[in-house]
C-alpha cells in the first residue's frame, strides 16, 4: 500500500463512527441483535424535590397596558398567580397588587358589556327581545300568545289523540291528580280514559307504567305513544306537556325544538334559522 493510500485510510478511521465499536469486541450483542439503546430514566421524586420551581411572572413584570392587552388565557393564569401570592403572603403590597389586577379584570368585563349593549342596539336581530320581551306589557303579550297557541293546538288535536290516565285506588297522589285532570278536561274538552293498574296490569306493562299517577298520549293510527307526566303535575303543566307531545307525535317539531312555539319561528329561538 502506498503512502498516499495509508494516509487516506488513516483519515477515514479518524472520522469513523465509533458507536458500533462494541460489535467488534462482542459480535453476539449490540445492534446485530436489535437491542435498544439505554434510555435515560426520569428524575426520581427526591431529585425532583430539589429542583427549583420556575419563577412565575409577577405584577412588576408587566405594565398596565401589557396587562390590559394580555390574551384572556394568559391573563387568567396571571391573575390566579397574583391571587395565590396574596393569599399565601397577605402583605399590603401583595393584596394591593391583587386588587389592581381585579380592577383591570372588572374594567375589561365592563368594556365587553358596553360594546355588547351597543351591538344589540345597532343589530337588534342578534337579540331575543322580540321573542322574549322583559317589559311587563311585552311579557303579558308573550304569555297571551302562548296560551292562545296551546289552546288552539289542543282543540285541533282532541279527536286525533287519546289521553290515558293510569291510577290505582290506594294512591293518595292520584286523588289530587284526578281533581286537576277534571279541571283540564272541562277547559280543553278532551276526553281522558282512566285505567286502574290493579285491574289492568297488562295494559300498564304495555306502556311501561310503574308509578301512579301517570298520563300518556296516544295518537290514533300510530303505534307510538308519548308520556305526558309521571307523578302529580299542575293543570298548566298538563296543558303545556300535552301541547308539546302532540306536536312531537305529529312531526311538527323535533326534540331539539321542544320549547319552540309557532309564533317564534324565524326568531332568535328558532335553531333552524340561518343568517
Amino acid at each position: 500500500m502506498t503512502r498516499w493510500n495509508l494516509a487516506v485510510f488513516a483519515i477515514i478511521l479518524s472520522f469513523a463512527d465509533t458507536s458500533h465499536a462494541g460489535y467488534y469486541s462482542d459480535s453476539g450483542k449490540g445492534w446485530w441483535w436489535y437491542e435498544k439503546p439505554e434510555q435515560k430514566t426520569e428524575a426520581t421524586e427526591a431529585e425532583k424535590s430539589t429542583e427549583k420551581p420556575k419563577q412565575a411572572a409577577t405584577f412588576k413584570d408587566f405594565t398596565y397596558d401589557q396587562m390590559w392587552n394580555m390574551h384572556p388565557d394568559q391573563f387568567k393564569d396571571f391573575a390566579d398567580t397574583v391571587k395565590k401570592k396574596a393569599v399565601q403572603t397577605p402583605t399590603e403590597g401583595n393584596v394591593k397588587e391583587y386588587y389592581e389586577v381585579q380592577e383591570i379584570a372588572r374594567k375589561k368585563a365592563l368594556a365587553f358589556t358596553n360594546v355588547a349593549q351597543y351591538v344589540w342596539q345597532k343589530y337588534p336581530e342578534l337579540t331575543t327581545k322580540k321573542d322574549y320581551p322583559i317589559t311587563t306589557p311585552g311579557n303579558l303579550a308573550r304569555v297571551s300568545q302562548i296560551a292562545d297557541e296551546r289552546q288552539r293546538k289542543l282543540q285541533e288535536a282532541r279527536d286525533e289523540f287519546a289521553m290515558v290516565y293510569f291510577n290505582r285506588p290506594d294512591c293518595s297522589y292520584c286523588d289530587e291528580q284526578s281533581k286537576i285532570l277534571d279541571w283540564f278536561t272541562k277547559t280543553s274538552n278532551w276526553t281522558v280514559k282512566q285505567v286502574n293498574i290493579n285491574e289492568n296490569p297488562a295494559l300498564a306493562a304495555k306502556f311501561n307504567v310503574e308509578i301512579t299517577p301517570t298520563i300518556i298520549l296516544i295518537q290514533k293510527g300510530n303505534q307510538d305513544y308519548f308520556p305526558v307526566s309521571a307523578g302529580v303535575i299542575s293543570a298548566d303543566e298538563i296543558e303545556d306537556k300535552t301541547y308539546r307531545a302532540v306536536r312531537l307525535l305529529k312531526g311538527e317539531i323535533t326534540p331539539e325544538e321542544y320549547s319552540l312555539y309557532d309564533f317564534q319561528r324565524g326568531g332568535g329561538y328558532d335553531i333552524k334559522k340561518r343568517r
